[in-house]
């Protein structure tokens, strides 16, 4: 058997969104960008071959992987009205090889079907994390999971992702739905990008809610209480078995 020293990069995203105090829709100025319309763009071949193609483009810089860096960085892009990848940011990163790569990856990306509000094509943003993972163990399977600390294993990609009932359309109108700007937050005037991550298990229950990075007390709790709220999903299957699969949801609260 073959031997996978080092790296094979984990990658793992979801969808990024937004939600505001006031209104999903900005204005019908044309160079707004929007976070929630009508019909959200969608990538060829949808999500599940974005996050191939990802997988399939990241090489982990070698600077990075002889000084031993790794994390997840987060990709802010607009998907334009012709549906071509364009505004790419760092929204959080952790090494510029890193960066630089995921940044790379991001701008290399097919052209999407483009989103549409009111029936008209129009600037939508996404947020994306990227997660490089340096691994030495014996396969490939490995380096896509993690052990938690109950000894349970964890992938991040597997054969068959977990779906939401309704698909990733239905889990942003569950979320859209659900989210309650908190009254002290918006008083305050606070807002940011809250990133919740969590654990699809292998009987499709969200379990192992966690702040991966927050914003303010009041807004992280109202970002963990909707994620708790999912129903159950359709678990992920690795080999036929259903197993335990990790997402990472950033939603963002703004003040218009």
């Amino acid at each position: 058997m073959k031997i996978l020293k080092l790296v094979v990069p984990v990658v793992f995203l979801f969808l990024g969104m937004v939600f505001t105090a006031n209104s999903q829709e900005k204005s019908n100025n044309k160079d707004d960008v929007f976070v929630i319309v009508d019909e959200m763009p969608e990538y060829p071949g949808g999500d599940e071959a974005l996050r191939k193609d990802i997988a399939n483009s990241v090489k982990y810089p070698e600077d990075a992987v002889k000084k031993g860096v790794q994390g997840k960085v987060y990709v802010t892009f607009v998907v334009d009205e012709n549906g071509k990848v364009s505004d790419t940011k760092i929204a959080r990163g952790v090494d510029p090889s890193l960066d630089k790569e995921a940044m790379r990856v991001m701008n290399e990306l097919k052209t999407w079907t483009p989103g549409k509000q009111k029936g008209e094509p129009v600037k939508v943003s996404y947020t994306v994390p990227i997660n490089f993972a340096l691994n030495s163990g014996d396969s490939k399977e490995k380096s896509h999971s993690k052990v938690n600390e109950k000894g349970d294993v964890v992938f991040f990609i597997v054969e068959d992702m977990p779906e939401f009932p309704g698909g990733d359309e239905a889990l942003r109108q569950f979320i859209a739905t659900n989210v309650k700007y908190p009254e002290d937050a918006k008083k305050n005037g606070i807002a940011g990008k809250v990133y919740i991550s969590f654990v699809v298990d292998e009987n499709g229950k969200v379990a192992d809610t966690k702040v991966a990075r927050g914003v303010d007390p009041s807004l992280d709790k109202e970002a963990l209480r909707v994620v708790n709220l999912s129903p159950t999903w359709k678990p992920g299957k690795q080999r036929g078995e259903a197993v335990k699969v990790q997402y990472t949801v950033p939603i963002s609260f703004a003040l218009n």
